[in-house]
């Protein structure tokens, strides 16, 4: 018979998994976690299927990142700075990470500068966490560190039935 995973060891595993999900691989995406509540989501080479503003080929929008992967990449940020706080609450301590779920409410962006460049990074931080609503802001930077966009969002969280029940 196997000794049962600690919290921290289901955590870990979880969290090592989450650089192999098809989410980020669709984009050719990595995530490093920097601190709890604190994520970067990297894009490290730039594929010609995300350039272009608009789904335009033209040359005024051929060297931009599209903003769909920018709303992509933040979505997986700010996302995954929320999983990492509440894997942090005591709460979260007996359950297994699968079981507990998000979906964002809202997601709102704010192109400041056009995302030129081969290589990109989406900066996710956790401001508040509750039981059922979580707040993340982030910035969205370019190979040389300026900032093109920044979002802010919130998420609706969802604990296993059974561990609400059990924490009433």
């Amino acid at each position: 018979m196997s000794t049962p995973a600690s919290a921290q060891d289901r955590i870990t595993a979880w969290k090592q998994k989450w650089n192999e999900s098809p989410f980020l691989k669709a984009q050719g995406l990595e995530v490093e976690e920097t601190g709890v509540g604190r994520v970067t989501v990297r894009l490290p080479q730039v594929q010609p299927s995300q350039l272009g503003g608009g789904g335009t080929d033209n040359e005024l929008n051929s060297g931009v990142l599209n903003g769909g992967v920018v709303s992509y990449m933040f979505d997986g940020a700010l996302g995954w700075a929320i999983m990492s706080a509440l894997m942090d609450l005591p709460e979260a301590k007996e359950i297994n990470p699968s079981d507990l779920r998000q979906f964002t409410i809202n997601l709102d962006i704010t192109f400041l500068d056009a995302a030129m460049g081969s290589r990109f990074e989406a900066h996710g931080r956790i401001v508040r966490v509750s039981k059922s609503t979580a707040f993340a802001e982030g910035d969205f930077v370019d190979a040389n560190g300026k900032v093109c966009a920044t979002a802010k969002g919130i998420w609706r969280i969802f604990w296993p039935r059974n561990k609400i029940a059990a924490a009433s």
